[in-house]
């Protein structure tokens, strides 16, 4: 029976897709079918397809069907002429401003992991120049600042020979925090390019997908177990603050969030764990002949599930300027050597006010937050976590001498705050262009446009020469670009 006479399926909504054998954009509709959804693709020349959007249709009726505020670009977005994903820079139909701006510096890369849903070309290797970044940064602030966040990618970042000085380009009184992805592999042979990093105040997300060697070798190609714990343990010395990302694959050790979480109870450096679910386009992730993929509602229970009993699915709240299909947040009080979800003392609605438009919870923006906590256990004669709570209120507002900035006190909650964050990229099988336009992790791919990163990395990518060898499915990604 093909996907059109599906008459068990109870149809929700259309969306506009795309086809994974032509690349076009087609129409797709979005059903429920034994308490799951699904994205049914219809293409009108190739086979169709279908992608599981979301576990629990009941989720996904409060959430993913929920009006959206719109959070227009501030500045600078680009005419829509052919309809999204074909005038990305960003355009006028884009409803969320840069939180996140993404730059890949090199394409230089020391693995080859069958997990990785980017293209980098292996026949001409790109670092780029600082002077490029320094313009790139520039133009990111005037267009998008304040953010709290950049991120610096790859390739795998610690192979730039100029590493040093890229990340420097982004030390601006408009940028929060610099992130940078990693490998790992050179972090754990160079404890001293750990200490830069720590000087320069840049937290690292390492990939950390397994404890188990031959895991590690189905994901990555080889064993490189001990590196990544050794790489964790040079960051830590160095005083480096890390998140940890664990790419999720179904039926691929689903214990390994639960053994994380065990690690960032007892390491003060890492301050949260992500997890992306697997992602089948790309160098690696586009040659899996069996793709089953796991929404972002399944993920966070999975994480919930192998706790311990510390966390619950409704910890978990999606993100107030993301597409709910696209991330979950769980935010944790770290006391002693376990986590306290903020959601156990908060209603939904003040923690999602908290977070706004910020991969960071804005405790500036409710200044009363953990006063009103102490005063409801006190009150409770919750004593227990009275005295972390107070701990809290008196770094962030101390009694005597001037107050943090904004970006001072994130940094000092960051002591007792840990975060979840669960994140379910798009391929060609799910692409969705109304999650496109609600995307804030946003690629400068060229002077003056900003890519939202999905859309870029299934239509754009393919055609810059940096990072991928031009060919006929560069032609097919845009076709439409005037």
């Amino acid at each position: 029976m093909g996907l059109l006479e599906d008459r068990d399926a109870t149809y929700l909504t259309t969306v506009r897709g795309m086809c994974r054998t032509c690349r076009e954009i087609v129409p797709a509709r979005v059903v429920l079918r034994a308490g799951k959804v699904w994205q049914q693709s219809l293409c009108p020349t190739c086979r169709n397809t279908e992608a599981l959007i979301a576990e629990d249709s009941e989720w996904y009726l409060q959430n993913a069907m929920r009006a959206q505020p719109d959070r227009a670009p501030r500045k600078g977005a680009h005419p829509s002429k052919h309809g999204c994903p074909h005038d990305c820079g960003p355009c006028t139909w884009h409803a969320s401003s840069c939180q996140l701006p993404v730059l890949s510096i090199t394409n230089a890369c020391n693995l080859n992991c069958p997990i990785c849903f980017t293209y980098n070309r292996p026949d001409r290797i790109y670092h780029m120049p600082v002077e490029e970044m320094r313009a790139t940064v520039d133009w990111i602030v005037e267009s998008s600042a304040p953010v709290d966040l950049i991120n610096i990618t790859g390739g795998e970042p610690t192979l730039h020979p100029q590493l040093l000085d890229i990340l420097r380009c982004c030390k601006r009184p408009e940028i929060g925090r610099i992130t940078m992805n990693s490998n790992g592999l050179r972090l754990a042979k160079d404890p001293a390019l750990c200490e830069q990093l720590a000087e320069l105040g840049v937290y690292v997300i390492l990939s950390f997908n397994t404890f188990e060697p031959k895991t590690s070798i189905r994901l990555h190609g080889r064993d490189i177990v001990e590196d990544k714990l050794r790489a964790i343990e040079n960051l830590s010395r160095a005083g480096v603050r890390m998140t940890l990302l664990q790419v999720m694959e179904r039926g691929v050790e689903e214990d390994v969030s639960g053994r994380i979480l065990e690690l960032m109870a007892s390491n003060d450096n890492i301050l949260s764990h992500t997890v992306q679910t697997m992602t089948y386009t790309g160098q690696g992730g586009g040659q899996w002949a069996k793709r089953e993929h796991i929404p972002v509602d399944e993920a966070a229970r999975m994480v919930a599930k192998q706790s311990k009993g510390a966390l619950q699915f409704s910890d978990f709240l999606p993100r107030p300027a993301s597409h709910p299909l696209c991330y979950l947040t769980c935010y944790m009080v770290k006391v002693d050597q376990t986590f306290l979800p903020f959601a156990r003392f908060a209603p939904a609605e003040r923690i999602s006010a908290l977070m706004q438009d910020s991969y960071l919870i804005r405790l500036d923006l409710d200044q009363e937050f953990f006063k009103d906590v102490v005063q409801d256990l006190f009150a409770k004669g919750e004593t227990g976590h009275l005295k972390t709570f107070r701990s809290i209120l008196e770094k962030l507002y101390p009694g005597k001498g001037p107050l943090p900035t904004a970006f001072e006190r994130q940094r000092l909650a960051e002591s007792a705050v840990r975060t979840i964050y669960v994140h379910a990229h798009m391929d060609e099988d799910n692409f969705d262009c109304s999650r496109a336009m609600m995307c804030p992790d946003l690629v400068p791919c060229e002077p003056g446009r900003l890519v939202p990163a999905c859309t870029y990395n299934l239509f754009y990518r393919m055609k810059d020469e940096r990072f991928y060898v031009l060919g006929p499915d560069a032609r097919k990604a845009d076709s439409h670009e005037s």
